[in-house]
């Protein structure tokens, strides 16, 4: 180590500062007489002061210290194991988990010895630890360079050992994330590079949402490996019902074959189904012969009422139109033979209702309480006054007993669903529609779609118009005679489209109920059993404002009932909570909150899915860690090849220790042992002082 002494002032400076200790120490000790020192005395107090004043001066000038250290560093073997599920298929369990541990484990000793050594797990991720299970579900081999790269910058790497089967099923190539690592890349060749004969679910594809009373396709890839000549059945299980089966027969010793199943969702909620290969005598794992997998069954459908007066054909249009699409239940009647319920419905379709012979009004009454979606169509037989009595936020106010011819002119304005360029161009060319010649009062929250086009006119009079007042959305077709306009898309384009999709978005805008509630709580429907279960809930007051100073209380239950209670942490104006990891199955949860005198709950469910990965490939890669070892200069070994792998890395001449050369600057008043120096000069004199009897 090496010192040096440096100040931003000229060298003189320095002696002006010993000038000024030697003169306060000589005016002090020496052209003072009225003190009685020895002249010893007088010498040691004198040197004492000028010690301290010196010092004291030199301070003043900010001088630093300039050290120069040396350091070496060892060299860094770094040991990366991979833990996953892969190696331990087959055979080759009892000796990974004995053996072969046993073997790594004096590897670590003698590699200790020498070098600074830091042992991985890698899988699904890379983690510090010495001891390894093969547990992970996925490998990531370029996991490694990314935490080498961040780790062990400018740090003295000696070598890399990566001992793996060279399978990976995520990231990226790692022939390709190795190429910057300046370092020597050891392999050690794990697994078994000969195929065995196995059958193994490839794939499997299928919806994850389907339709209640739907049929939904499922897709397995099956391959079978060294199995040419051999038979077996795939089958698809139920609640431990036989849903489907189909027999496979093997060609040849690398058999690939898609089976399509279709199922029926016959009830709504999480459905479980496991597909399975029956297994051949002597494969080398019956991991990979069965799959499990979840589908949602959904009853999403939105129940439509179509209520008449008296029978038309707009309702027949309407009727056949909703009927093309799954998403929609359609029930027709007439007004005066309806005995059933509105409560069961999403959207009541009015025609010609308010009438004029009606006089019960009750269910419209009883639509407006509930903020029931309504879409009104207009004709000759309608009661505008008792529709204007209904406040949906449009009025109509007849100027006379005639009706207009009226075209549609689509206003481009119009955004509260899309609909698409066939429509927009053909909605003009339709027949027009027979609607009151009358004044629109709209409130400011209407929307029209359409104004009428009378003749070559285009007037400002809505023909179709939407409007929301509350929680209630309302609908006006200000004319009768839509089936025409199914005639004349046929008539123009040979089929119904337009007049279909046209129908499915205005009733879809209007049936969608939003989430108005304030309370709610998110999480993913479907999970991998090797991934977080996290939850976000947010909490809104009356102005639906976000808060978040109650707590909440999260409930998750399993398949047995068993139940696992957590309290979300907050984050910004809202909450999450990361549950952590669960076993497959599925679960269903529940949340709860007090805020503001009231309690508010929300619940759902989550199917966690097993992943399987791991077994589909088991043919070991060792070409893979053959190139990253020769890219590297340095080579591959197998397992009882440790001794030879240990003497190799000895044996380069480029693994050795790093000296490093640093300089280090202090500012010369933080060192505390010249502060004890001066506290103690500073002591013994006055100590002396009062021993000659002075002060």
């Amino acid at each position: 180590m090496n010192f040096n002494l440096i100040i931003d002032h000229p060298w003189w400076f320095l002696m002006l500062c010993l000038l000024l200790g030697f003169a306060v120490s000589a005016l002090l000790y020496y052209r003072n007489t009225s003190d009685d020192f020895s002249i010893l005395q007088k010498r040691l107090l004198a040197v004492f002061r000028f010690i301290v004043i010196s010092l004291l001066a030199v301070f003043l000038l900010s001088p630093l210290l300039k050290m120069q250290i040396n350091r070496t560093q060892e060299p860094i073997i770094l040991f990366f194991q991979d833990n996953s599920g892969s190696l331990t298929i087959g055979g080759d369990s009892l000796y990974m988990k004995d053996q072969y541990t046993a073997n790594i484990n004096e590897l670590f000793s003698e590699l200790s010895e020498n070098y600074t050594l830091n042992t991985y797990a890698f899988g699904e991720e890379v983690r510090e630890q010495s001891s390894f299970d093969f547990s992970d579900k996925q490998t990531n081999i370029s996991e490694i360079f990314a935490t080498i790269d961040s780790r062990y910058t400018n740090r003295n790497i000696g070598a890399v050992v990566i001992a793996s089967d060279g399978i990976f099923n995520r990231g990226k190539n790692p022939l390709y994330q190795s190429s910057s690592l300046r370092a020597p890349v050891y392999t050690l060749a794990l697994g078994d590079t000969l195929p065995a004969r196995d059958l193994l679910i490839r794939n499997l594809r299928h919806n994850r949402i389907t339709y209640l009373n739907n049929i939904f396709p499922v897709e397995i890839t099956v391959e079978a490996r060294q199995s040419a000549g051999e038979s077996s059945r795939v089958t698809i299980a139920h609640e431990g019902r036989t849903v489907f089966e189909q027999r496979i027969d093997f060609t040849s010793d690398a058999h690939f074959e898609t089976v399509v199943a279709e199922l029926e969702a016959i009830e709504t909620g999480i459905k479980r189904y496991k597909v399975e290969i029956e297994p051949l005598q002597g494969e080398i794992t019956l991991a990979n012969n069965e799959q499990e997998f979840f589908i949602e069954v959904i009853d999403s459908r939105q129940k439509i009422l179509i209520m008449a007066w008296s029978p038309h054909p707009d309702v027949g249009a309407l009727n056949q139109a909703l009927q093309e699409n799954d998403n929609y239940e359609v029930d027709v009647a007439l007004l005066n033979e309806f005995e059933g319920s509105l409560d069961a419905y999403n959207l009541v379709i009015w025609h010609q209702i308010p009438n004029r012979q009606q006089r019960d009004l009750s269910l419209l009454a009883s639509a407006l309480r509930e903020n029931m979606a309504q879409l009104f169509i207009f004709g000759s037989q309608s009661n505008f006054t008792g529709f204007n009595r209904l406040q949906t936020g449009m009025q109509i106010n007849l100027r006379s007993s005639g009706f207009n011819d009226s075209r549609a002119d689509v206003n481009e304005n119009f955004n509260l669903f899309r609909t698409d360029d066939d429509l927009s161009r053909l909605l003009p060319l339709f027949p027009p529609l027979n609607a009151p010649f009358a004044n629109y009062n709209l409130s400011p929250a209407t929307q029209v779609f359409a104004y009428q086009r009378i003749g070559a006119v285009s007037t400002r009079y809505p023909l179709i118009a939407f409007s929301e007042v509350g929680e209630r959305k309302t609908a006006l077709i200000a004319g009768e005679g839509i089936w025409r306009w199914r005639l004349g898309n046929f008539a123009r384009e040979g089929n119904h489209n337009a007049f279909n999709n046209f129908v499915s978005s205005m009733v879809q805008y209007l049936s969608v109920v939003e989430d108005k509630s304030f309370f709610r709580v998110h999480t993913p429907a479907f999970i991998f059993e090797n991934q977080p279960v996290i939850f976000d809930a947010e909490l809104y007051n009356r102005s639906y404002e976000l808060v978040n100073e109650p707590d909440i209380n999260l409930t998750i239950v399993n398949e047995d009932g068993v139940g696992f209670d957590y309290i979300p942490g907050r984050t910004g104006n809202a909450y999450t909570l990361n549950a952590g990891m669960f076993t497959v199955g599925e679960y269903t949860y529940m949340a709860s909150v007090e805020f503001g005198g009231e309690t508010f709950t929300a619940e759902g469910f989550f199917t966690v899915s097993p992943l399987n990965i791991e077994s589909i490939n088991t043919v070991a890669d060792h070409n893979l860690l053959f190139q990253l070892a020769q890219n590297s200069d340095a080579e591959m070994f197998y397992p009882d090849q440790t001794e030879e792998l240990l003497n190799s890395i000895r044996n380069r001449e480029d693994i050795r220790p790093v000296i490093y050369t640093q300089n280090e600057f202090e500012d010369l008043i933080n060192l505390r042992w010249i502060f004890f120096l001066l506290l103690a000069l500073l002591a013994v004199e006055w100590f002396i002082r009062r021993y000659a009897g002075s002060y």
